[in-house]
């Protein structure tokens, strides 16, 4: 956590490198790497890594300053037939680049897009239901068991932690419980940490 912001703005500067040289595809190998490694760490690729989410949160923080109101999550959208039929397009798609060996910015484009949304709608959009490398990384850190959680004791159910996350990885019933945070769908960024007005969250 203390090292994420350092960590973000070199990897984006990578991704910069990369994509200037013509040689995104490099970015895949780090990913794979991340991928494989979530089964035991989680989803930090997203949290610290990603370009697309360091590009979001630059977005979401100046929405969050200024005060500007974004769309939830349309229900439709969260019916999992949505999220994992993206997913096996994005894969079909990138069966289809490694076959052909036709280069597509898909990469760059999932950036964008990500970027766009996020101006329009709140982060968890991306991130919980549309983003195919989310899914992926949700997927092969199921059961991770690393991650943030919240103390069986000192909990005051104030809610800012839920309303925090921007990957909608909080379950929270009702102010009789305490929130549970989903570790397969935690982004490793520390924000619900940073608000926790009693430091239960560790």
């Amino acid at each position: 956590m203390k090292y994420r912001k350092g960590i973000q703005i070199a990897a984006i500067l990578l991704f910069v490198v990369l994509l200037a040289l013509g040689k995104v595809q490099l970015w895949m190998v780090i990913f794979g790497i991340s991928l494989l490694l979530s089964a035991f760490l989680g989803r930090f690729y997203c949290g610290y890594i990603c370009p697309i989410n360091t590009g979001m949160e630059v977005i979401d923080d100046h929405a969050k300053r200024k005060k500007r109101r974004r769309k939830n999550v349309p229900e439709g959208v969260k019916n999992p037939w949505i999220r994992y039929g993206i997913l096996l397009l994005f894969l079909g798609t990138m069966a289809m680049v490694f076959k052909t060996g036709k280069k597509l910015p898909v990469l760059p484009v999932l950036f964008g897009l990500g970027i766009v949304l996020t101006i329009f709608f709140q982060p968890e959009l991306w991130h919980r239901y549309l983003c195919p490398y989310g899914t992926l990384l949700s997927i092969f850190s199921r059961f991770n068991k690393r991650g943030y959680a919240v103390k069986d004791e000192g909990c005051i159910k104030c809610g800012l932690c839920v309303r925090t996350c921007p990957s909608d990885a909080i379950i929270w019933k009702d102010r009789t419980t305490d929130p549970i945070i989903v570790k397969n769908e935690c982004l490793l960024c520390g924000k619900c940490k940073e608000v926790c007005p009693t430091d239960t969250i560790i």
